[in-house]
């Protein structure tokens, strides 16, 4: 059998279920496809205007024929009478004859004209009757494929827009129909691949959350090890000394990017959470600046507070405000050169309390600003050469400043500096200060 061979090898092989149903399609000799729809429609059109053509002008030409045959019948009597009216028999009745034949063939005359006149309103009527037929024919197919197509693109909308569970009610040609099929098929597999990636991500910020929290403990214990072995520096021999903050600059390091991790986590598992109270800023902001003057101090930075007076009370955790603030001011500090001016200023807005924190350093690309706050995205330090970290500071901050209700912008020139800036919720009014808890040692990195 070879022909049978051949047929199946030059047919294309399916690739899915929606596929082969496309092909099976190809077999039918009638099918539901919009192709095979307007071939139906197109014959049909055809077949009834041409019926009105063939119909009119076949009874055209009959009425012609007839009224041929009778034209000659009556001019046939009229000679025959006017013979006999020429030879003088009959001369009475030849000339009723002669007058009775001109009346009919006038009468013939009006009622071919007549008729004429019909047969044309007839097959006018016919083709304007099949136009308009055809017209709603098409108007029918069209309107079958754009419902679908319009229902199509709303469902495509609604699935760019993240609606995973959007689907669509597969009908209409089979053209539309295949293509509603194959968008349902897309759009379950979507799905199960989000499901899937959220899973993922659930079982990332677990191990995370366990990974972090049981290497704190062994990493907090050398750091206090080595922090014993520094108080006593003076029986250790200069290379020891060495050694032991080599040892202890390392695990701060571990330690910071653990609780970075850890907040990361926390902030995707939602489980970060906060516990505000009224609090006044100004205290606070003092605190911070005290205790990054020893590094800006080092570096012969200058940091300096304008700090409004009077300023309200804001709903927030202290211990994660003076996170934020000590990684925008370490960042303001890293990235800026020796002799560099930092500054940390408050006052009430509209919407809260700003703090700023500007500096006259390097300031950030455009393109750098758009990614600022995303995770793992560090500046170039530039000639600095100082800059560490992981990246996670800001993203951290934001994530916290947005907990508490508040935003955070950044606004930078090339050359110039940059200015970051918290917004802070104002405490409700008539709230009082809560007691201040002491003060929890928060180690941050830069970003």
């Amino acid at each position: 059998m070879p022909s049978t061979d051949a047929e199946s090898s030059s047919r294309p092989v399916a690739s899915s279920p929606i596929t082969a149903q496309a092909y099976s399609r190809r077999g039918r000799r009638l099918g539901p496809s919009l192709a095979n729809r307007l071939r139906i429609g197109f014959a049909i059109a055809f077949a009834v205007l041409t019926a009105a053509a063939v119909i009119g002008v076949g009874h055209f030409i009959a009425q012609r024929q007839d009224y041929e045959n009778s034209i000659e019948r009556s001019y046939q009597a009229e000679m025959a009478a006017r013979v006999e009216f020429a030879e003088g028999n009959r001369a009475g009745a030849a000339r009723r004859t002669i007058a009775r034949e001109e009346a009919n063939r006038a009468e013939l005359r009006n009622s071919i004209s007549e008729d004429t006149r019909n047969t044309a309103i007839l097959v006018g009527g016919g083709l304007l009757a099949g136009l308009i037929g055809a017209l709603l024919l098409f108007a029918g197919l069209i309107a079958s494929m754009r419902r679908p197509l319009e229902a199509l693109v709303d469902a495509a909308g609604r699935l760019a827009a993240g609606d995973r569970s959007t689907r669509v009610e597969v009908g209409g040609p089979s053209e539309t129909a295949t293509l509603g099929k194959a968008f349902n098929e897309m759009a379950t597999e979507l799905e199960l691949e989000a499901s899937e990636r959220d899973q993922l991500d659930r079982m990332k910020d677990e191990f995370v959350l366990t990974a972090s929290h049981e290497l704190r403990s062994p990493l907090t214990s050398v750091q206090g090890f080595a922090e014993l072995l520094m108080l006593d520096r003076d029986s250790l021999t200069q290379r020891q000394v060495e050694t032991v903050e080599i040892i202890l600059d390392n695990c701060r390091h571990l330690v910071r990017l653990l609780n970075d991790l850890l907040d990361l986590a926390r902030s995707d598992a939602g489980r970060l959470t906060i516990r505000p109270r009224p609090t006044r800023l100004t205290p606070l902001l003092e605190d911070v600046v005290r205790t990054m003057r020893a590094q800006t101090d080092k570096s012969e930075q200058t940091l300096t507070e304008n700090i409004e007076p009077d300023l309200p009370l804001v709903e927030v955790e202290p211990d994660r405000i003076r996170q934020i603030l000590l990684n925008l001011l370490t960042n303001a500090h890293e990235y800026s050169p020796e002799r560099a001016s930092i500054q940390l200023t408050a006052r009430v807005a509209d919407t809260g309390v700003e703090i700023d924190v500007i500096d006259n350093g390097p300031g950030i690309p455009p393109a750098q600003m758009e990614h600022i706050f995303e995770r793992f995205v560090r500046g170039d330090a530039g000639m600095t050469q100082r800059v560490g970290g992981t990246g996670l500071g800001l993203a951290i901050s934001k994530s916290l400043v947005e907990l508490h209700g508040g935003t955070i912008a950044v606004d930078s020139e090339v050359g110039r500096g940059s200015t970051f800036r918290v917004t802070l919720p104002v405490a409700p009014p008539g709230a009082v200060e809560a007691p201040q808890a002491g003060p929890r040692a928060i180690a941050e990195g830069p970003r």
